[in-house]
């Protein structure tokens, strides 16, 4: 029989996603009595880049030099969007808040002075997008005749140094590449190891030797984002002392080191800021004792109630489980709130995977009213202090439009602002 336990919190928020994070994040920062549930370990697949707004129209694939130039057309275009729900103002405060929240935890992000940033992708493309670690913050050197070392490691999968030069070699013709052999490591080499030798100074005494033979015909390195886990701002600027090079990392495929240096920034702070954090939780549907949620949820060998006054729902699309598709509808698998979706399951995709204007699936999802409270078909809203935030908002082709981040970042903000709001005002 398993043990059971009580808590009673001001909010609630489910889903340990980016967006769950963050809301907690603001939750805690405003002082509410906080608790979480969800799987922490999909940060582990996040590039750690963030996105505002990377690419619109869609169906012309323009890709924003400024989300700026893209986001009032997008208000205009799309209605239901998440953007569409508020203004400029209220997506960049939450940026700022995300800013300081993350600096508060030791990890540094760099904003655009102006503009999306063009960061270098370990597939040799350029992705845009709004906000970066400064691990990655020196890729703004890059020039066409920029005289460039990449750097990769034996057994490391997912990053080639020469691969990526070849793709580059048309407009950045002046590029050089290093495959470094790791002293005792032979085969497959473990992202998270790697990452965490950065954080030994023989390694990098060891690093800086094998790239000494490259110093007088470079002043540029790009290396793969596995420079530390929990130092990897300190261990970049210590191989730049020993090489005198500026050096950037390059994002990877998952799984991701800023992703799990994310996660573990969210985590540091959240438990300095007291959230009650349930992991690996499974939920059983929630009930509602008057104006409270009660939510029974169940890890290890321990069942907790929790009571709160307020609920986030941040629970991702269907690879986080928010959404789960049936034979012919998509429900929301916590609370059976209507999901905005096509008609039918045919429309759900085009038979051309590359079709321009997307498949409809992707903008399924749960609609909300401005302060992200679901709303019925009707447009009512469902439970007065329930909020759906992030990848499960509808009308939002995340992926295409590269706003995954910056919806997350949005929605999350102004959902706990409008509960703090209430809880302070009584109205």
């Amino acid at each position: 029989m398993k043990d059971k336990k009580y808590i009673t919190c001001d909010i609630t928020v489910i889903g340990a996603g980016f967006a769950g994070m963050v809301a907690a994040a603001r939750a805690s920062a405003l002082g509410l009595k906080t608790v979480q549930t969800g799987n922490s370990s999909h940060l582990y697949f996040a590039s750690g880049l963030f996105d505002f707004l990377g690419v619109y129209p869609l169906h012309s694939r323009t890709v924003l030099q400024d989300p700026l130039t893209g986001l009032s057309l997008l208000q205009k275009e799309m209605p239901g969007h998440p953007y569409s729900k508020t203004s400029l103002e209220a997506i960049l405060k939450s940026f700022d808040f995300l800013t300081r929240f993350l600096q508060s935890a030791g990890l540094n992000y760099i904003k655009p002075e102006k503009g999306n940033r063009s960061v270098l992708t370990s597939a040799g493309t350029f992705k845009p997008t709004c906000m970066i670690p400064e691990t990655i913050s020196k890729s703004r050197l890059l020039k066409n005749d920029t005289n460039l070392l990449l750097v990769d490691f034996k057994g490391l999968k997912g990053f080639c140094a020469r691969q990526i030069a070849d793709i580059l070699k048309k407009n950045y013709p002046n590029i050089l590449t290093l495959s470094v052999e790791v002293p005792g490591k032979n085969g497959d080499l473990n992202p998270t190891h790697l990452a965490t030798l950065f954080e030994d100074s023989s390694f990098l005494k060891e690093l800086a030797t094998q790239i000494s033979p490259f110093l007088d015909k470079v002043e540029l390195m790009g290396i793969p984002a596995v420079c530390g886990v929990n130092k990897s701002l300190e261990a970049l600027t210590r191989l730049e002392k020993m090489t005198g090079l500026d050096i950037f990392e390059i994002p990877m495929m998952p799984p991701s080191i800023p992703g799990l240096r994310l996660k573990n920034a969210f985590e540091k702070k959240l438990a300095k800021n007291k959230v009650h954090f349930l992991s690996q939780a499974k939920i059983k549907p929630p009930r509602f004792n008057g104006s409270e949620f009660v939510l029974d949820v169940m890890n290890q060998n321990m069942e907790t109630q929790i009571r709160s006054r307020g609920g986030i729902l941040a629970t991702g699309r269907f690879p986080g489980g928010g959404l789960h598709a049936q034979r012919g509808r998509i429900q929301e698998t916590v609370f059976n709130l209507p999901v905005y979706q096509p008609d039918e399951r045919s429309l759900w995709h085009h038979l051309d995977f590359f079709e321009k204007q997307g498949h409809l699936i992707n903008t399924a999802g749960v609609e909300t009213d401005s302060v992200f409270r679901p709303v019925d078909t009707h447009g009512a809203i469902i439970y007065e202090n329930l909020y759906a935030i992030g990848t499960i908002l509808a009308h939002n082709d995340w992926v295409r439009l590269k706003s995954g981040s910056g919806v997350s970042a949005l929605s999350a903000f102004t959902a706990v602002n409008d509960f703090y709001k209430k809880s302070t005002t009584g109205h």
